[in-house]
């Protein structure tokens, strides 16, 4: 997971100050909770929430766990 997601949400919004009563509405949340988490006055914003949020806005990092590194065999395997 990542955990600046949060961090990445925010700024995001800060870009997009102008904007903040129509990405409410489709993401689903109010006007003042985006007021609120931009200013940092929510503690635990919901994890699903800032993905929602993350996607709308067009974030460009990764959000999932990354995979599992699988190890080639070596060739003394082979």
């Amino acid at each position: 997971m990542n955990s600046n997601i949060d961090v990445e949400v925010r700024r995001l919004l800060e870009l997009r100050r102008g904007e903040w009563h129509a990405i409410a509405k489709g993401c689903d949340v109010s006007h003042s909770w985006i007021s609120k988490f931009v200013n940092a006055r929510i503690p635990n914003p919901g994890y699903a929430t800032l993905v929602r949020l993350h996607s709308y806005l067009g974030g460009k990092r990764a959000l999932r766990k990354p995979a599992a590194v699988v190890a080639e065999p070596s060739t003394a395997e082979a």
